[in-house]
């Protein structure tokens, strides 16, 4: 899987090679509706996994929210070696960190994790390792387990066409990274094969004057 995201992870670890790791100094992001979906999936959770966890924040979020196991998994070989730099700083939570790719998730037991998040993760993957990872979240969860996902925003084709973003194939887009351009109805019926969708919602980025979606699920 790697190999094809090469590119990206270039990207990432350019990016997290210019960081000065800190950690959260208390349980709150700062954007009222994320912290909403924290506490929704810290809630009764002692195991969870972050896949694409970058440098770790969401984890020490959960840790201050109550989670005792963290374990995240990415690809940015940078962002692992910041996030386990942060976790020794860090007074509440025990954590793991893995640089992999999907692969990684195979060694990892069936219903294993109470929770797991993606949070931009699923959507800047190939169709095909979509479709990989979401069975493997399937079968790390525990049985009525919660997965908390997050969505870049959905891309009209008027924004395509005033971007100039590269269409790799049909909603496959090149944005910077990979991009897998669904719906927000089509996101729906892709969780709802596997999952019961509880609550959707959006969050606001003032910041980036950009909206990202937010499924809160749990295991059939």
């Amino acid at each position: 899987m790697n190999s094809k995201y090469d590119k990206y992870i270039n990207q990432w670890n350019n990016i997290f090679s210019k960081e000065i790791p800190k950690v959260p100094t208390n349980q709150r992001s700062g954007n009222r509706a994320l912290d909403k979906g924290i506490e929704w999936i810290c809630n009764g959770t002692k195991s969870i996994l972050d896949f694409g966890c970058g440098n770790g924040t969401m984890l020490f979020l959960c840790a201050l929210n109550g989670t005792k196991y963290n374990i995240g998994v990415d690809l940015s070989e940078k962002a692992i070696e910041n996030a386990q730099i942060r976790a020794k700083q860090m007074s509440k939570g025990e954590y793991r960190f893995i640089q992999g790719s999907i692969d990684a998730l195979e060694s990892i037991s069936d219903s294993s994790f109470d929770a797991i998040i993606l949070f931009n993760i699923i959507d800047n993957l190939y169709p095909e390792d979509a479709e990989v990872l979401i069975k493997e979240v399937e079968r790390i969860l525990c049985s009525n387990g919660k997965l908390l996902v997050k969505l870049n925003p959905y891309i009209t084709l008027d924004q395509i066409i005033e971007w100039d973003l590269k269409v790799i194939k049909d909603n496959l887009l090149d944005d910077g990274l990979i991009l897998l351009n669904n719906t927000t109805e089509k996101w729906k019926n892709f969780f709802s094969i596997k999952f019961n969708i509880c609550k959707y919602n959006e969050i606001y980025y003032p910041e980036f004057e950009q909206t990202n979606r937010m499924f809160w699920l749990t295991k059939k």
